[in-house]
């Protein structure tokens, strides 16, 4: 009998765990992948730093010729982002707008001096790659770069998150989780694309708005085929109306 109520006992404190984690994790948005079950998983146990508060922040990838279309949406919606820059990749004209913009307040952060595809690389490579990102973006004029590392093609290796943490960036993966707030480590993002249900995004953000949780949202501009500035907008001005700090 008494051994009966200990195992009892023992599973209802499995069931009210799992039942804790489940209620306290961040929420998910879109499709699950291994990376968005590990990331879910990690911050559901992580927990809050004191005095999390709601914000959120918008990063471009690739640094292409739609950012302009991007800069207008955000000025229209009082609203700043993020671009992800691929410095190889960077035109002249590109260069010049985002040394404008960034005065404006607007950020920029590495993804990959070629955009190679991580997957396989050691973390040595990997650090030299980031390095020589940061070199190519200085000689161009950005004194300053945002703490974060959006890692081509998403992806999530051991080996990126030893080489991105050993440079003291925070890295941004693939995986579609709303995350507890911003001292997290390895943050999940939400795209926006054409396919994007706004109202299901909207339910997000009032879940993350109770929750003091920290968004990040994320689009490719500079890829018509995926890019919705219409979807863009009305996501951004419901995070304004719900008062998340935009970073």
């Amino acid at each position: 009998m008494k051994r009966r109520i200990l195992r009892s006992a023992a599973c209802a404190a499995v069931v009210a765990g799992c039942l804790a984690v489940v209620l306290r994790a961040p929420q998910t948005s879109g499709e699950w992948s291994k990376q968005t079950a590990l990331l879910w998983l990690m911050d559901s146990w992580y927990g809050q730093a004191e005095g999390a508060r709601p914000q959120l922040l918008l990063i471009d990838d690739d640094g292409g010729d739609g950012m302009t279309l991007l800069k207008r949406i955000c000025d229209a919606t009082g609203t700043k982002a993020t671009f992800a820059i691929i410095p190889s990749r960077l035109s002249a004209e590109a260069r010049d707008s985002l040394l404008r913009w960034q005065q404006e307040g607007f950020g920029i952060c590495l993804h990959g001096y070629n955009h190679d595809d991580w997957e396989g690389w050691s973390a040595e490579a990997i650090v030299r790659d980031l390095d020589r990102s940061e070199q190519l973006l200085h000689r161009m004029g950005f004194e300053r770069l945002s703490p974060y590392v959006v890692t081509p093609h998403g992806r999530n290796t051991r080996a990126a998150r030893a080489a991105i943490a050993s440079k003291g960036y925070k890295m941004v993966c693939g995986a579609s989780v709303v995350n507890p707030d911003t001292t997290v480590f390895m943050l999940g993002r939400v795209f926006v694309t054409k396919t994007t249900d706004v109202e299901a995004i909207e339910s997000l953000l009032r879940k993350a708005r109770r929750r003091n949780a920290f968004v990040i949202l994320g689009t490719h501009s500079s890829n018509p085929a995926e890019f919705s500035p219409e979807n863009t907008r009305r996501v951004l001005e419901a995070a304004r109306r719900m008062n998340f700090e935009i970073l």
